[in-house]
């Protein structure tokens, strides 16, 4: 242990490790040797859905994961950097001498592929990310502001879909502000009936029609007016909202569902998606509010599907397991999202049960004119079929793409070619045949 890990009074209890109190006087007496001339960097790194771990397997099993991860940040630092830990999931570092933000933004690349490895417990691997907030030095620098700047990143970096690093700057301070507006309001949104649920349609590839429709939610503010998921959705993951909103989502893109199929009887029934957050798979009640919405809505178990990250998946892939089998054994279905962007592995994957992958739309942008993208996306459906399982390319934009998803025997596709997402009330009591003719996308 170097010099900068030395034994101080005050230590946290499970690590060892410097704890807050003692990390802010280390980079207050930083600042202080510097003097305004060596810049130091401070990040704060807090682990993405540590939550679910403790929530599934216990907290002993949390209090592992830490000290494992604690152990190869230590591994990650040079001899002059500081680890100390924040608390519950967040842990900090001090770097000295930084000569520009560069060495900061490496040294969080090099943290996050550390913590990106399996860690293995008792109970099976699991699989964490981390979100890193990096701040540096400038005139008139305090250590509170530091931590408080860096911690403010991190949350960023949170709010931007986790699993990377940001760097404070005057704009990251004006995006925190924005942020506790928006939290407060999206805690009104649900009893104000601001949020709205879009469809957008699965086309079958292979007869050309209408198969079913993916829910897709949208927010219309007040005073900003629609705004896209991308906007809040972190957030609404952060504070735990996602939950009664996704629950919100999948009892209405299920109710509406459930009148179409009643009004296209006895067509075969149209399928729904929708996706389901990190944290609501976390919820022990998830398998009966699934059963309760189903139920209630009377649309067609065997035409609900729910689709999953392999990232989100692969956070405690045991528990996720029993969870999407109680979920099938409902009669629904399950779908891996986004796949081929993630960590997942392999033995994991055919364990579970799922029926479904989703090519990611970066693959499909690059089809046919990159030739990474190209393997990349052959791939996805390759193993899609090895394994069993329907392949579903998404983000399909143009005819050549859809030829080569054709060429690969990809079963189905969604994208802005065949139409963009839709409210309800525009696609009628009809769907199929409103599709049909706006662009020719009715069942043959």
């Amino acid at each position: 242990m170097t010099d900068a890990h030395a034994t101080r009074p005050s230590r946290d209890p499970l690590t060892g490790l410097p704890d807050r109190v003692d990390f802010v006087d280390r980079v207050g007496a930083s600042l202080d040797r510097g003097a305004g001339e060596k810049r130091v960097a401070v990040l704060v790194i807090g682990l993405d859905h540590f939550k679910m771990v403790n929530d599934a397997l216990g907290h002993e099993a949390g209090d592992g994961l830490l000290e494992t991860i604690a152990q190869r940040l230590l591994w990650a630092l040079r001899p002059s950097d500081t680890l100390a830990r924040l608390g519950g999931d967040e842990f900090l570092v001090l770097c000295e001498e930084v000569g520009d933000a560069d060495h900061a933004h490496e040294l969080a690349a090099e943290i996050t592929d550390q913590i990106s490895r399996p860690v293995m417990l008792e109970d099976g691997e699991v699989f964490v990310t981390a979100s890193i907030g990096i701040a540096t030095s400038g005139p008139g620098a305090t250590a509170p502001a530091l931590v408080r700047d860096a911690d403010t990143a991190m949350w960023r970096a949170k709010d931007r879909g986790r699993a990377r690093f940001e760097l404070f700057d005057g704009r990251t301070r004006e995006g925190a502000v924005d942020d506790l507006r928006t939290g407060s309001a999206l805690r009104r949104a649900l009893e104000r009936g601001e949020f709205a649920v879009y469809f957008q349609p699965v086309i079958d590839l292979e007869r050309g029609g209408v198969t079913g429709f993916e829910a897709l939610l949208r927010w219309r503010h007040p005073e900003r007016g629609l705004v896209a998921p991308g906007e809040f959705i972190g957030l609404a993951e952060t504070t735990g909202l996602i939950v009664p909103i996704g629950a919100w989502v999948l009892e209405e893109a299920c109710r509406q569902t459930a009148r179409w199929q009643e009004e296209a009887a006895p067509a075969p029934p149209l399928t729904i998606s929708v996706n389901l957050s990190p944290r609501q798979l976390a919820e022990p009640t998830l398998p009966d509010d699934v059963a309760r919405i189903v139920r209630d809505t009377g649309v067609h178990p065997d035409s609900v599907w729910l689709e999953i990250t392999e990232n989100t998946l692969m956070v405690d892939a045991e528990s996720a397991i029993g969870v999407l089998q109680a979920l099938q054994g409902q009669g629904v279905h399950i779908a891996i999202d986004d796949f081929g962007t993630g960590y997942s592995s392999l033995s994991y994957l055919k364990r579970l049960p799922v029926e479904a992958l989703k090519v990611d739309q970066t693959f499909v942008d690059g089809l046919g004119r990159d030739a990474e993208d190209t393997a990349l996306a052959t791939a996805c459906v390759s193993l899609a079929h090895a394994l069993g399982l329907t392949a579903i390319a998404e983000g399909v934009e143009s005819p050549a793409q859809l030829a080569e998803l054709r060429t690969l025997g990809c079963e189905f596709a969604q994208g802005f070619l065949f139409a963009e997402p839709h409210p309800a009330i525009d696609l009628g009591e009809r769907p199929v045949e409103t599709l049909g003719t706006w662009a020719g996308l009715g069942a043959d």
